[in-house]
């Protein structure tokens, strides 16, 4: 026997997913904004949703969308996780230099590591 279970994308479902892998079911991800418009009345709660999700897919109107592979997604996340790192480094140095230019330093293009060094040692001579 197969189970299929609908559910509305979210974010934050991924353990829920692959709970649903491994115990083999069946994983019908439905687009929110579609199955909202389909919903009667203005009142909102998790059992009208339930059942309204449950007759969309008995009555095979499910809006389904497209998901990608475990393997495109964690390379997604990577990416995005690397992405945000390069935007951290980014306001860091951006900082350092205008620590540097604070400071009195000229200098075209700075290499990382001296920016590193003497932001260090500006804040050590004011700390200490």
């Amino acid at each position: 026997m197969k189970v299929r279970v609908g559910m509305e994308a979210s974010g934050h479902a991924r353990w829920f997913e692959r709970l649903l892998t491994e115990l083999q079911f069946e994983l019908w991800i439905g687009h929110a904004a579609e199955i909202r418009t389909k919903r009667v009345g203005k009142q909102k709660t998790d059992r009208q949703d339930a059942q309204l999700i449950l007759q969309l897919l008995l009555e095979d109107r499910f809006p389904q969308i497209w998901v990608p592979s475990w393997e495109n997604r964690d390379l997604r996340q990577l990416l995005w996780h690397r992405h945000r790192m390069v935007q951290a480094r980014t306001r860091i140095m951006n900082q350092l230099q205008a620590v540097a230019r604070n400071e009195g330093l000229r200098c075209k293009k700075i290499e990382n590591q001296v920016l590193v060094d003497v932001a260090g040692e500006i804040f050590s001579e004011r700390v200490g």
